[in-house]
């Protein structure tokens, strides 16, 4: 076994192929994280000559001249393959020291369980254990099985396979999601794929201001013809039309409780259900009243619609990946992201895509779980979740590791989320 650099070329042409292939492991996802001081170095895995594996690794400067190194979604090799990997590792962590690394992280993507919508494990990957020891055999430290965000990349993600009819799929989503796409379409939300967009919708995905706007805008300069934006834009006009006619029927529908109200007075076996109903409407002629009244301020600012949402989307192989998503919270209760992902999925449902990753998600088994509300979001739209192996650090140089860890408080490459 002996290691060699390989060309941009050499990489993404064997990583496009890979089974555990994902956009993290390309030179287009090496030239975002190079803007961001991260150093990219390629390096194949041969068997004679025969690549059997390749890496893509990114460096940071730590301590005293060495490095710091992430293999993202790496490394690309047959994790099966027990003599393999335990070769792979030694001359891995050999040519690591030569080049001053104190450490390497890799965390595979490699699903070692799945669950359904009901949090129901649906499958095992019958080989994990016999993997985890190998790593750890071959100098790997297992990182733990971290259940929320603390890893670099999500250890748990949502993804739909868009395999199934567009019938299927949207009868699988929860009543909730189904609810809140109708509402969306209702009140004059619509979706529009606009790769020139990034200035409307990055207040929208700035997440605290975490990442800038060049850093979105070298994601899709680098995966150019592989990636996308989508833009909900609200339809003032529409708005308007929908909030009158709402607010109408529900003034008709209220006054025929309040004509039986006081037809028969408060007597009767179904009294309780009809003045439940009618305090029901009475909330109901509030909300869209204040939907009308807003609607018509927002026609007279924004004749041609404001954009309240967006999303970017990477085509990674037969994969689509959710880089990031946001929305207008002004305008939360239109559901913009709702029809935003339901667009996406019409769009490519029984294509050459067959599944469209929807990103983190968090382990149920949190007791008291922050992150509830996202994973009952995301599993709403009949996902299944996927667990990932982990992390593993190799140690490869032990002295300087030992100081590094006496001086760095964190992980300093925790920076890298997406």
């Amino acid at each position: 076994m002996h290691i060699i650099k390989l060309t941009e070329y050499e990489f993404d042409n064997y990583s496009k192929t890979h089974q555990y292939h994902s956009y993290y492991q390309t030179s287009a996802y090496a030239t975002v994280m190079d803007h961001s001081a991260l150093k990219p170095l390629y390096l194949g895995f041969y068997d004679e000559d025969k690549l059997v594996g390749a890496t893509l690794i990114l460096s940071k400067p730590v301590i005293m001249g060495f490095k710091y190194g992430y293999a993202p979604r790496g490394i690309l090799v047959d994790y099966t393959n027990y003599f393999q990997i335990i070769e792979i590792t030694k001359e891995l962590k050999n040519y690591l020291f030569k080049d001053r690394y104190v450490l390497l992280k890799i965390d595979p993507l490699l699903v070692i369980n799945k669950y359904d919508k009901n949090n129901k494990l649906i499958y095992t990957y019958e080989h994990k254990d016999n993997i985890m020891e190998t790593l750890k055999e071959a100098g790997f430290h297992y990182c733990g099985a971290s259940k929320s965000f603390e890893s670099v990349k999500p250890r748990w993600i949502a993804c739909l396979n868009l395999d199934n009819s567009l019938q299927d799929i949207f009868k699988n989503f929860k009543k909730p999601i189904r609810n809140k796409i109708k509402k969306a379409t209702k009140f004059g939300v619509e979706i529009t794929k606009d790769n020139h967009a990034l200035e409307q919708i990055y207040p929208f995905i700035s997440k605290d201001g975490i990442y800038s706007k060049e850093y979105y805008q070298t994601f899709m300069n680098s995966f150019q013809n592989n990636i996308d934006i989508y833009v909900a834009k609200l339809n003032t006009e529409k708005y308007v039309d929908s909030s009158r006619l709402f607010y109408e029927k529900e003034m008709e529908y209220n006054d025929y409780l309040n004509n039986i109200i006081s037809r028969d007075g408060y007597k009767g076996k179904n009294m309780k259900d009809i003045l439940t109903k009618k305090m029901e409407s009475d909330k109901l002629l509030i909300t869209y009243k204040n939907y009308m009244v807003e609607s018509i301020d927002l026609l007279k600012q924004y004749p041609e619609g404001i954009i309240i949402a967006g999303a970017i989307v990477i085509k990674d192989n037969a994969t689509l990946r959710l880089l990031i998503d946001g929305y207008n919270h002004e305008y939360g209760k239109l559901c913009p992201l709702y029809l935003l992902k339901w667009e996406i999925i019409k769009e490519y449902c029984q294509s050459s895509f067959k599944d469209f990753d929807m990103n983190a998600i968090t382990s149920n088994e949190i007791e008291n779980n922050p992150y509830k509300g996202l994973n009952d979001v995301k599993y709403g739209f009949g996902t299944i979740g996927y667990e990932y192996i982990g992390e593993f650090n190799l140690i490869v140089n032990n002295p300087m590791y030992a100081l590094y860890k006496s001086i760095m408080t964190n992980d300093s490459i925790k920076d890298i989320k997406k």
